[in-house]
């Protein structure tokens, strides 16, 4: 992020100290019948956090997960994705359709109708694979998950009283950004391992503010960034719609194409697809996400948010016709499968989750939006935009890979020849044309303007534009995850084109004498916690400025 965005961001949202103000806790009356989820630094939180792993060693059995029961581990991480590589997921692809189905095939057999491996089978039939992302059912379908998900762990831990707690992440400008104790602490003795302990995690930063390097392994009380993952601007979204799809996942939520998505477009990118891709190992994959037990808490924090912006006064629905932004009826009528503790089948409809109220619970502590007219306000650029008068310029097709790659983009007209940028194009507009991705990088890719060499890539330089959110990649395409490639899981499809509105950033440059108004130069890199090398994480079609 610039040094001008960085200053919009402190005087619009007011920095960390005011948003500690806007976050204040609602005090609203609930039904006195609701059973409250806790966050998970509270003491009831840390008495649910030990039920919730003695769920988790429950589910985890093998004597329930070969083959897996409704019940067991396996069973519920696969509602969310199956990974082509069951023995490494983190960098597997996704498996729908057909082959699909063979892995059932294959998991389950042809078993005598009425047995219990033929309930089983049916089940996961009906459940497996059928995450919501990219979607306007994102909310919606993860909360119905998340409730079926508590209802197992409840009659796994013999606990009638359990309630999912969640992880307050970004809830200050501190601890909260670290992985909470309990995920982080490997167990000494091998007879009793810490179920909630995942090896296979990222890097983080050393503070909050990552200001240095992201090298600090997240298990290690590595950081995320407060910048990427805070969730002020997801709730000052006025209206649900629209949703994020394909070639609009931004990770920072100052963005402007962040700004023009709904509140669930926006949540799911910031902060969900971020802490996903912060946290790192299984959890920056989708097929693999739901295996690292801080999924659940997470999400919970996810629903938390989702809750909080539907007891807002003002926010609405606002129906269409479109992908993005469906028709109310098609919205709520929208079915999902899944399993309850007793091993039923549960077919539900998605738009029935709308109140957590109904499904007999809320949180103890809602957060309140900030005003969505000051969060929402577009970028207003102070400099002298006559600094700025560019031809459009555009890359060859080029790779990213370890250690980082930059390219230059040289003008392809004469700067008065230039016309102006499409209407969804802000001026200025950076657009990376056919993204693919070939392999998970070590952590975040962070893009750069006119980078200097030599200089370290850091998240907050003046060079700074923003972070590639790789989470609904599937590493089978290459492209992020639709409905549409379930169903065409093998043809060749076009990569993903990402935005990054660069006016402020380059007139800033060119201000502060940081760049000379010529060619400009991109770099794509880990924020320092790779080695250079020649391995391809991204191939890029094009990288282009539309002036």
């Amino acid at each position: 992020m610039s040094a001008v965005m960085s200053t919009r961001r402190d005087v619009l949202l007011g920095g960390a100290a005011a948003t500690t103000l806007l976050l204040a806790p609602q005090n609203k009356a609930l039904p006195a019948n609701l059973l409250l989820r806790p966050d998970i630094a509270t003491p009831t939180g840390q008495t649910m956090l030990g039920l919730y792993a003695a769920a988790v060693r429950a589910m985890q059995d093998p004597a329930i997960n070969y083959p897996p029961q409704p019940q067991s581990w396996t069973f519920q991480v696969y509602i969310h994705a199956v990974p082509v590589n069951p023995f490494d997921p983190a960098v597997s692809g996704y498996l729908y359709g057909d082959k699909l189905k063979k892995r059932i095939d294959d998991i389950y057999g042809n078993p005598t109708n009425g047995t219990p491996q033929a309930a089983w089978k049916e089940a996961a039939l009906q459940c497996w694979a059928k995450c919501e992302h990219l979607t306007p059912y994102f909310t919606t379908w993860h909360r119905w998950y998340l409730y079926y998900f508590e209802r197992i762990c409840r009659k796994m831990c013999k606990d009638p009283g359990f309630m999912l707690p969640y992880w307050n992440y970004a809830s200050d400008n501190g601890p909260s950004l670290q992985l909470p104790d309990r995920f982080r602490q490997a167990s000494r003795d091998p007879n009793n391992p810490n179920v909630l302990f995942f090896d296979d995690r990222g890097l983080g930063f050393a503070d909050a503010n990552a200001t240095g390097p992201q090298t600090v392994k997240m298990n290690n009380g590595g950081f995320m960034p407060f910048s990427l993952t805070r969730y002020d601007a997801a709730l000052a979204a006025t209206e649900m719609f629209p949703s994020d799809d394909q070639h609009h996942m931004p990770s920072d939520p100052t963005a402007s194409v962040y700004l023009d998505l709904g509140f669930t477009g926006r949540l799911e990118c910031v902060p969900h697809g971020n802490v996903h891709d912060f946290v790192g190992g299984w959890m920056g994959n989708v097929p693999s996400a739901a295996g690292d037990p801080i999924f659940f808490v997470h999400h919970c924090q996810i629903d938390r948010l989702y809750a909080s912006w539907e007891a807002e006064l003002g926010v609405s629905y606002n129906w269409d016709s479109s992908n993005i932004q469906p028709d109310e009826n098609t919205w709520k009528t929208t079915k999902a499968a899944f399993i309850d503790e007793s091993g039923q089948l549960a077919n539900v409809k998605l738009g029935d989750a709308i109140n957590t109220s109904s499904l007999g619970y809320s949180y103890d502590i809602l957060v309140q939006p900030s005003s969505a007219e000051v969060a929402a306000l577009p970028t207003e650029t102070r400099l002298d935009p006559t600094l700025l008068k560019l031809a459009a310029m555009k890359s060859s097709a080029f790779n990213v890979q370890s250690g980082g790659t930059t390219v230059t983009l040289t003008p392809t007209a004469r700067p008065e020849d230039a016309k102006p940028a499409p209407h969804r194009d802000r001026p200025h507009t950076l657009v990376l044309s056919g993204l693919k991705l070939l392999r998970r990088p070590p952590a975040p890719l962070g893009v750069f303007i006119n980078l200097p060499t030599g200089t370290p890539p850091r998240l907050n330089n003046p060079y700074y534009v923003g972070t590639l959110n790789l989470f609904n990649f599937d590493l089978g395409t290459g492209v992020p995850m639709t409905h549409t490639e379930k169903m065409n899981h093998d043809h060749d499809v076009p990569g993903a084109t990402v935005r990054f509105d660069v006016t402020e950033i380059l007139l800033q440059q060119r201000t502060k004498g940081q760049w000379d108004g010529g060619a400009v130069t991109i770099t794509i890199s880990t924020f320092g916690a790779d080695t250079p090398g020649d391995i391809t994480y991204v191939t890029i079609e094009s990288a282009t400025i539309t002036p």
